[in-house]
This record gives C-alpha cells, sequence and structure tokens, in this order.
C-alpha cells in the first residue's frame, strides 16, 4: 500500500504523541513523551495542524514533519518543531515528500522560509538537511548548572519580586544581544504561562533585568540591561529562579555560542555543556 501525504487536521494528540515517540524510540536516550508533555511542546513550539503533514500507511502515522505558522519575530520563517520517521519506514524519501508539502503550504502564506535545530553530532540528519537545502546560521549550546547556592555579590538596593508576565517590557532591545529561538521566546512563554514564572530585578523605578523559567528547571530567558552588567545582577536572578523550581539542575536550551555576554556569564557561574545544536534556515 502507498503512504498517503496529509496535514494534521484530522489527527488526534493520541496520534501525533504516539508517532513522535515510536520515531525516537531507537535513539542513544529514547524519547518517552507523554500526551500532556506533547501538547506542552506543540504550544511552547507553536505547532499549526494546518501547517504540518505526516505520511500515513494503512492508517498509521509512520513520518511527520511539524511546523508552526510563518513568525514575524524571525522574519516571517516558520519553524519546524520536530521531523521524525518510524524505523522501518527509513530511507524511503518520506522527509522530502513531506518537506515538499510544508513549503508548498507555507508559499500560501508571508513565509520566507523554515528554520529548525538539530544535535550538531547527528552527522546523518545534519547531512539530510543540506541536501534539502538548509544551512547553518548559527551554533546553539545547551548546558546546564547545578541548582545550589551561588554568591550574588553586593546588591544592596536593589529588590528581586516575581511578577506577572505580561509585566514585562515589549521592548528587549537594551537586555537581549541576540534572538531567543522560538521555544524560549516571548511567544512561547505565554503559550505556557501556568508554567513559566518571572523575577525582576529592580532598583527603584528601574528595571534592571529578568528572568524566566518553566516549572522543569529550563531557563527560557535571562537578561540584565546593558548599562548594568557586572554587578551581580545575574547571579541574583538565578538564585530567585533557582528557588522556584524543584529541579537539580538549571537548564539553558540553544544559547548562541557567539554571544560573548550571556555565554561569559554561564561559564563563570560553572555552567557544564550537555551537547551543541545547529540552527539550520531554509529559503524558499
Amino acid at each position: 500500500m502507498p503512504y498517503q501525504i496529509t496535514d494534521c487536521r484530522t489527527l488526534t494528540t493520541t496520534q501525533l504523541c504516539g508517532a513522535m515517540n515510536e520515531a525516537f524510540a531507537d535513539y542513544v536516550v529514547p524519547l518517552s513523551m507523554s500526551e500532556q508533555s506533547f501538547k506542552d511542546f506543540q504550544i511552547q513550539r507553536g505547532f499549526s495542524a494546518d501547517h504540518s503533514f505526516v505520511a500515513t500507511r494503512e492508517g498509521k502515522v509512520v513520518s511527520f514533519w511539524f511546523s508552526s505558522l510563518p513568525n514575524l519575530e524571525y522574519e516571517d520563517r516558520a519553524y519546524t518543531l520536530s521531523v521524525g520517521t518510524h524505523p522501518g519506514h527509513r530511507r524511503k524519501g518520506l522527509s522530502r515528500k513531506l518537506l515538499e508539502a510544508v513549503i508548498e503550504k507555507q508559499r500560501q502564506s508571508t513565509c520566507s522560509g523554515l528554520q529548525l535545530e538539530v544535535v550538531s553530532t547527528n552527522t546523518k540528519a545534519v547531512t539530510a538537511y543540506e541536501t534539502f537545502g538548509f544551512q547553518c546560521a548559527r551554533k546553539l549550546r545547551v548546558c546546564k548548572l547545578s541548582n545550589g547556592f551561588r554568591s550574588a555579590g553586593d546588591l544592596e538596593g536593589i529588590d528581586f519580586k516575581r511578577i506577572a508576565l505580561t509585566e514585562l517590557p515589549k521592548n528587549e532591545a537594551d537586555f537581549f544581544d541576540t534572538v531567543p529561538t522560538p521555544q524560549n521566546s516571548r511567544n512561547a512563554m505565554t503559550g505556557l504561562v501556568a508554567k513559566t514564572q518571572v523575577v525582576v530585578a529592580i532598583k527603584g523605578r528601574d528595571l534592571l533585568g529578568w528572568g524566566a523559567v518553566y516549572d522543569d528547571g529550563v531557563v527560557a530567558q535571562i537578561a540584565v540591561q546593558r548599562a548594568f552588567r557586572g554587578n551581580g545582577i545575574g547571579r541574583g536572578i538565578l538564585n530567585q529562579l533557582a528557588s522556584l523550581v524543584e529541579a537539580e539542575h538549571l537548564t539553558f536550551v540553544n544559547v548562541d555560542v557567539t554571544t560573548p555576554s550571556i555565554n561569559g556569564f554561564l561559564d563563570r557561574a560553572g555552567a557544564e555543556d550537555i551537547l551543541q545544536q545547529f540552527e539550520m534556515r531554509l529559503a524558499i
């Protein structure tokens, strides 16, 4: 029986989550995602059923390309949440067919291209994406910090408090030196607002910086206004974030390795590298 290529509008969470778990079951660390975790994954990364496609055979999802809508924050590129194929159906050209379907759909809107992340040591996947026309745009670091006490230095006159996500400034230009990847964006945190906690550092009426952490200990954002860096404010924010979660480590996912400010800060704090990823982009 031939494979059928369809979008995801009629498929259930159970079907899509099961397909993802099966596709990554033979990895070094097999994926075992609950349906709730999969729903969070979809929300955080902007899943669009209209723009995501699967290959089915005899009614079973055997390959998928999950995509978001085009995002203005990323120059109208659409984000690829995940791509995978059941081990028994690989090397049959399914990913290419799914990519073609995704591109055809995205071209009906304002989409300028696609972007995704791939583990740098996964040479087969990197090569496959390069064959599809993707190019490496930046290298990203994934690291962790032990969730223990960290000296923050002299922070006299600086107050730390929790706030609602909606209270953060819309203009982030004075705080960020690089653009967060989609799963760490403001939209991602808004989607998971019930599982996101935000702490700000304030002196008088001045907002000096903030940090945001998901319930699992993944730090979505940490930012200090340029004029106030080097004074222990970032460490102070880390201390506050660490106190809000029960995770053994604070994890930083997809830190741009070419940004000295955040990498220097993490190194001084004792960050331990886990892996590196490539952010790859395809113009359409």
